[in-house]
Parts: C-alpha cells; sequence; structure tokens
C-alpha cells in the first residue's frame, strides 16, 4: 500500500513538474493530440491541472470521430453536444464494454439513434446512422429486429469474397473484420457499445450460400445482444454487405421484445460498472451463453420426453383398467 501512495505520489509530483516547465500550446498542440484515448483518460487522472487540458472537447471530438466516423453524422454531432462532457462522454460510455443492474428501474426512452462503422483492419469500410423511435406499439409489441440497410441495399467493401472451403480466411475475417454499434439515448444522455467488436463467428449459410458474420455480447446471463453482418458475392470477386441487423435473444431461443429490450439497453448504458472485453474474451463469453443454451434445450427435451413416457404409461393403465373391468362384467 505504501508503494502504490509512493508511485501516485511520484506521478502527481512528475506531471506538476511538466506542466510547469512547459508552455500550455506546447502540451495542446504537440503531446496531448498525440494520445489515444485511454492514454488522454489516464494523463487527465494524474493531477488537476492537466485534467483541465485533457477534457477539452476538441480532443475528444477528434478521437471519437477516428474510432467511429459514423458520429461525424449531424445528427450524432446534434445529439452529443447536449451531453454534459460532449464526446468526452461519448467515449467513456462507449469504449468499455456495459455490465449490466438487474434491479434498477427504467423508464423507456422515446427515441434512440444507433451509431454504426464496419472496419477491416482498423480501415473504415462503412458507417451510418439510424434512428429508431420507441414510442411506437409496433415497437414496443414486436421483436427486436434493427436493420440498417434497406431491403434491396448492397453496400460493396472493396474486400475479396473468399471460398467458402477456405477455414483460414474465415480465421482471417474473424480478426480483421471488426464492428461497433453504439446506441445513444438522447433523452437520458447515455451510451453504450453493444458490439463485440471482434466477431465470434464467421460461417457460410448452408442454405444461401452467403458469408453471415456475428457480433455478439452477453447482456445478461440469460440474453444476448447479437449483430449479424451478411455478405454476399462471387468467389474471388468484390464482397458485399447486405445486411445489418440487431436482435436480443433469450436462453430459448426467442427474440426479445422491443419494450423489454429497450430496458436491458438503458440499464447497460446507465450501469456503473463497466470493463474492456477484448475480441477472446467476447467469443469465449458466447460460446460460454450457447453451451449453457444447448444444455438448456437438452434437459427441456429430456424432461418432454420423460412427461411423454409418463402420459402413455398412465394412458395403458387407464386403457388396461376399463378393458379388465369391460372383460369382467361381459
Amino acid at each position: 500500500m505504501a508503494n502504490e501512495i509512493e508511485r501516485n505520489t511520484n506521478s502527481t509530483s512528475s506531471s506538476s513538474s511538466i506542466t510547469s516547465t512547459l508552455h500550455h500550446d506546447i502540451i495542446n498542440s504537440h503531446i496531448l493530440t498525440k494520445l489515444d484515448g485511454e492514454a488522454l483518460a489516464s494523463a487527465a487522472s494524474s493531477s488537476s491541472e492537466l485534467r483541465l487540458l485533457c477534457t477539452q472537447n476538441h480532443l475528444w471530438k477528434t478521437i471519437c470521430t477516428a474510432t467511429w466516423p459514423s458520429l461525424n453524422d449531424p445528427v450524432a454531432a446534434s445529439v452529443i453536444s447536449t451531453f454534459p462532457s460532449n464526446h468526452f462522454s461519448i467515449f467513456s460510455d462507449s469504449f468499455p464494454s456495459p455490465s449490466i443492474n438487474h434491479h434498477r428501474p427504467i423508464t423507456p426512452s422515446p427515441e434512440f439513434i444507433s451509431a454504426v462503422d464496419i472496419f477491416y483492419q482498423g480501415k473504415p469500410v462503412f458507417s451510418r446512422i439510424n434512428r429508431t423511435d420507441s414510442r411506437s406499439k409496433w415497437f414496443l409489441s414486436s421483436p427486436l429486429w434493427l436493420d440498417l440497410l434497406e431491403p434491396s441495399e448492397v453496400v460493396p467493401t472493396r474486400l475479396k469474397l473468399g471460398r467458402n472451403d477456405d477455414v483460414e480466411w474465415l480465421n482471417h475475417l474473424e480478426e480483421n473484420l471488426t464492428l461497433s454499434w453504439i446506441v445513444i439515448d438522447p433523452a437520458r444522455k447515455r451510451a453504450a457499445n453493444v458490439s463485440s467488436r471482434r466477431a465470434v463467428s464467421a460461417r457460410w449459410h448452408w442454405l444461401s450460400g452467403e458469408l453471415e458474420v456475428l457480433y455478439s455480447v452477453v447482456m445478461e446471463e440469460e440474453i444476448t445482444c447479437g449483430i449479424k453482418v451478411t455478405c454476399c458475392g462471387k468467389v474471388g470477386g468484390e464482397m458485399h454487405v447486405r445486411e445489418i441487423s440487431l436482435t436480443m435473444e433469450d436462453m430459448d431461443g426467442r427474440h426479445v421484445m422491443g419494450e423489454e429490450s429497450m430496458v436491458i439497453l438503458q440499464r447497460a448504458m446507465e450501469s456503473v460498472k463497466r470493463k474492456r472485453v477484448d475480441g477472446k474474451e467476447a467469443k469465449e463469453s458466447y460460446e460460454k451463453f450457447c453451451e449453457r443454451k444447448r444444455e438448456r434445450r437438452e434437459r427441456l427435451i429430456k424432461r418432454h420426453k420423460t412427461l411423454d413416457m409418463v402420459a402413455m404409461f398412465v394412458a395403458f393403465c387407464v386403457f388396461a383398467a376399463l378393458f379388465s373391468f369391460l372383460w369382467f362384467w361381459l
């Protein structure tokens, strides 16, 4: 503990000496602009003087729009300007993965905004903003299914489509095709990134022959938020994105209704406990969810078989008793 205090004291004193030695314009222009979001947030916590310098909105705006190009959209920019700390609020809400607080009461907001970005090897290939009216009866009473593209819309990616028997290419796609889906609540001025960023699986659909890339975050113990990117095209030619959709599914494979999904999303946004989840951890969490789902399905099937056998036995006993009764009297 004493060593920890000593390290913090040394860090604070060194940061104070830096700010007292260098002019603020030099720090702003030549140091802070070179830092990424994590480093800038860490620098802001080292001293009160650096905090004032590191929380300037133009720094965080540059970081946020570079990390998520969809936030350049005028709709997103207008909403972010109403947040308490502008782009710093968005970064702090969206960079880590949310952790759900199950017991907090939630009142659904009238609207939420989706800011979606797809990257290949860190370079953006697709960005879009989508607004969803969460007050309509259709949304509240229907399973959550957010489609980002129009039914006939196809988005080029400049990527070459591999063979459907090339496992190495699928693994490469899992590693390099990343996705961010930030859900923004304009009323509460909060946000959350509901994507695993790296894919948890990439596979060919057995019937259509199209490529499906899945991103998934386990929002609660028995509910997962899944984002599916469906790609098409000719082998060796350019790969096109045909569908980008978000759904929520429970342990029984049922889609979560719109009203319940809004409550889950808002609990994720307002959660105090957050952590950064890497791609490997997200994939392991998804695989554990699928394993629990499979075990649950097997238990249900086994229980149904047992109930069927009991019902057949009871029916047989009733039939035997009735037959014996009729045989005795006749």
